[in-house]
């Protein structure tokens, strides 16, 4: 049996949230979120063969609502993430969550990064889950195992559970009966 090597990829920024693609099922991918307060953020899609071990596909995308803290990715649409992240306005830092769609153009491939004439693609904002009670201190967002309708995110130590499906830009905080969650 061969010994497998690790494999390295360095990103710009520092980096702290990290998910697998789910809802891909052709291939391995990881989305990671970086951070940095002095420049946009970004969000790396990684594509990894197993077989060969190396990274075979590397696409950057602009997060430019602030330092992502935390990622998860929709498990029915690999297009489909969530991200937490510090927001600074008014000289003020809240955490927030957004839910985002990766461009269809694919964003800014690392190889051919090095011209510094293509700029990263910006995530396109499906809807900001903002706290109907005011709450400012976003930690996670999970989807509903199965469904890429409806996402719970822990703020200031309640649970929340959001219906993306009657949302527009701001998603609506679910207030049905918590029975047929998981059907």
């Amino acid at each position: 049996m061969d010994d497998d090597v690790g494999v390295i990829y360095g990103l710009e920024f520092q980096a702290r949230a990290l998910t697998a693609q789910t809802a891909e099922t052709d291939a391995v991918r990881f989305l990671v979120g970086t951070q940095s307060l002095k420049c946009d953020n970004q969000v790396h899609r990684i594509e990894f063969d197993e077989e060969n071990n190396q990274i075979t596909n590397k696409n950057v995308f602009l997060h430019r609502s602030g330092e992502v803290w935390h990622i998860s990715s929709s498990p029915t649409d690999a297009e489909i993430l969530a991200t937490c992240y510090n927001a600074v306005s008014e000289g003020k830092c809240e955490m927030k969550s957004s839910i985002w769609k990766l461009p269809s153009d694919c964003g800014v491939s690392v190889a051919s990064s090095d011209d510094n004439s293509t700029a990263p693609t910006p995530l396109e904002l499906l809807s900001h889950l903002n706290s109907p009670e005011g709450g400012s201190d976003v930690k996670c967002i999970k989807w509903q195992p199965g469904d890429g309708q409806r996402v719970f995110s822990l703020v200031d130590n309640r649970i929340l559970l959001w219906d993306l499906r009657e949302s527009g830009v701001s998603a609506k905080v679910f207030t049905g009966p918590f029975v047929n969650v998981y059907e």
